[in-house]
């Protein structure tokens, strides 16, 4: 028993230990790495709004297009979501999307909408940047 409880001692804290490796966070599904070099399913747009509104405004943007989100992260600046399938029939209940929002000065911000499924990037970029601007 005290052997079992020390290896998964030892396997957590090298999970814990390896984060700017993004280890821990790709084990529990939890990385946004997979979109960070996609190229063909971005799409990028300038808003004139803080980072913080247009974060809440976008959180609930998801849910109005009744997308489950997965993970979220205001300080890094991103937001990961799928079952996209309800409003976009055209995809898979299991296709991720991500939004990214870099602060560029006071007043305004960088939005990515990134999937690896380009058609659904590109139906949700044109849908989510509408619905943004509102």
């Amino acid at each position: 028993m005290k052997r079992l409880l020390f290896i998964l001692t030892s396997v957590f804290l090298f999970l814990t230990s390896c984060s700017t490796l993004d280890y821990p966070v790709r084990v529990l599904g939890f990385s946004v790495t997979k979109f960070e070099n996609e190229k063909v399913g971005r799409f990028i747009k300038i808003f004139t709004m803080q980072k913080r509104d247009c974060f809440n405004k976008s959180l609930n943007i998801i849910k109005d297009l009744k997308a489950r989100i997965t993970h979220k992260n205001f300080n890094k600046g991103y937001i990961v979501a799928f079952d996209f399938s309800k409003s976009f029939n055209y995809c898979l209940d299991s296709t991720e999307a991500a939004v990214f929002i870099t602060k560029i000065d006071n007043s305004n911000v960088k939005v990515e909408v990134v999937s690896n499924n380009s058609l659904l990037a590109r139906m949700l970029s044109v849908k989510f940047f509408e619905m943004l601007k509102l």
